[in-house]
């Protein structure tokens, strides 16, 4: 037997006494045999770290497929591959599967309820039980709509409590630590799923939701103003000057944080979704904050306007003489002003929350003065992190400076396999911003290297895969989003690297946290 395979046998048998003794056990450590010790390095370790997986991807761009693609996808990392790693539990843990035992501080939040901590120099959550916490997520936890959902709904479960008993089953054998129900108009947890999905088996669940302040309001307009907004011309993000804004946002806020008030499994609110504050290189005024276009909007916004205008004069300059630099300026202007209201506007009605972001997308992400605006107001930046394989070490690099001493969650990816089907026919997996790979294993190899990535980064206290169930749109197109499909049948494939993952975040933290 070679060298090489005797290590691998080694740590193959380290890795399943370790998970074997966490199952046994809901609060173990080292001193009561809970803790497996990675084995020796007896000088018969391979030489690289990781032996790298191969991906086949492609992208869904401009109406087509692009040709199938390895390109960014040569050093996929997956726990398997990881040649220098072996599981190791050497911490007790509280009922949220928080790590208890390490030194916390920098703490932000009431306690009780979940807080923000440093601990070992890493950001973390604190659950309620004071214990160290790395959300791994799942968004939409809530039965689907489409036809094909609620004939497999009612063949399978019938009510509400059937579902939410296996789901809930689910989420605890997969090691899922964090939800979201998903109302467009936020709400209370149901009552008939609550507590199958946030106290599964002995494990509890926390969650979060989104607010939808300002697209609310818009949302809402033709009620409150008695006309629409044409957000297919304008930016929305001027209707935050509108005079009504302030008032609706704070009986908004008063009405629903009133929902969550002594819960101790919600997390806290992101305030809005994706808003447009960056496009690319500005070549598109409706999709990011731009002088000229809120210099030009009709006597409808009048407020944006005004606020450009004395923008324009506090700056002394003319139409013709504005630069990049003032672009940027007035970009922070704008988002420290949303941040600032938005932030106050909770807090006024809820201390015992975090307030986590407004889930960041595209090239919002990646300017600096937005991430900066919310990291100010915010307990935690979150991002919607698409069209990358894994994150980019130069973003991650600037996160960590924009976000100061706040950490980051990523609040939304995913990729899709070309392998789904319904009733015998391939998804056409063309929605979305998820890329497409051949097979659910593939998916698992993703969500893998993509996790392994971001525990490298010790500013980012978690991720949320998007999302629980497939889609399938009005116009008859399935997309492969889910841990499950559309007839609910779990990805078998897909979830056993999803557990293996979600079940090592903790170990995998020791292993890069304390590598020499």
């Amino acid at each position: 037997m070679t060298p090489y395979l005797l290590y691998e046998m080694k740590k193959e048998i380290y890795k399943y006494a370790a998970i074997a003794s966490l199952l046994v056990c809901t609060a173990c450590s080292d001193s009561d045999n809970g803790g497996i010790p990675t084995p020796p390095d007896d000088g018969q370790r391979p030489t690289q770290e990781y032996a790298y997986t191969e991906v086949e991807y492609r992208e869904w761009k401009s109406g087509g497929f692009r040709a199938w693609s390895t390109v960014d996808s040569k050093q996929t990392i997956t726990i398997d591959n990881m040649n220098w790693y072996s599981p190791t539990y050497d911490y007790s843990r509280t009922a949220w599967g928080g790590r208890m035992g390490i030194n916390c501080s920098e703490i932000v939040g009431t306690e009780g309820f979940f807080r923000v901590a440093r601990c070992n120099g890493r950001s973390y959550l604190l659950d309620p039980d004071n214990g160290a916490v790395i959300l791994h997520g799942i968004q939409h936890v809530r039965p689907g709509e489409s036809d094909p959902h609620r004939k497999a709904f009612s063949a399978l479960y019938g009510t509400e409590e059937n579902w939410s008993k296996k789901t809930g089953e689910l989420i605890a054998d997969n090691h899922f630590n964090y939800i979201s129900y998903g109302s467009n108009r936020i709400e209370a947890f149901p009552s008939s799923m609550r507590e199958n999905l946030l106290s599964p088996k002995t494990q509890k669940v926390a969650y979060a939701e989104n607010l939808y302040l300002l697209r609310t309001f818009m949302w809402d307009m033709k009620a409150n103003l008695g006309y629409t907004f044409e957000d297919d011309k304008y930016n929305r993000l001027v209707l935050l000057f509108e005079p009504t804004f302030a008032d609706y946002i704070d009986k908004l806020a008063r009405e629903k944080c009133a929902l969550f008030a002594g819960d101790k499994h919600f997390i806290g609110y992101y305030l809005d979704n994706e808003l447009p504050f960056a496009s690319y290189e500005n070549s598109i005024p409706r999709l990011g904050i731009d002088l000229k276009h809120f210099l030009s909007l009709p006597d409808r916004y009048k407020s944006a306007r005004a606020y450009a205008e004395k923008f324009m004069a506090d700056n002394h300059i003319t139409v013709s003489q504005i630069t990049a630099e003032h672009q940027e300026k007035f970009r922070s202007a704008v988002a420290d002003y949303y941040y600032k209201l938005t932030s106050e506007t909770v807090r006024r009605y809820d201390a015992q929350h975090l307030i986590l972001g407004t889930r960041l997308h595209d090239w919002s992400k990646y300017n600096k003065v937005v991430v900066e605006a919310c990291a100010r107001y915010c307990d935690v930046v979150s991002l919607n992190y698409y069209a990358r394989w894994q994150p980019e070490p130069e973003f991650m690099a600037n996160l960590s400076a924009w976000c100061g001493n706040k950490p980051f969650l990523v609040s939304e990816f995913y990729t899709k396999a070309d392998d789904a089907t319904y009733n015998g026919q391939k998804y056409d997996n063309t929605e979305g911003g998820g890329w497409l790979v051949r097979t659910q294993k593939n998916r698992g190899e993703f969500y893998q290297n993509f996790c392994i990535r971001l525990l490298q980064q010790k500013n980012c206290v978690g991720w949320v895969h998007f999302e629980y169930n497939d889609g399938y749109s009005s116009d008859g197109k399935a997309t492969n989003k889910g841990i499950v499909s559309l007839e609910y049948g779990p990805y078998e494939d897909y979830l056993k690297y999803v557990k293996q993952l979600n079940l090592d975040v903790y170990s995998l933290i020791d292993y890069y946290d304390n590598k020499q």
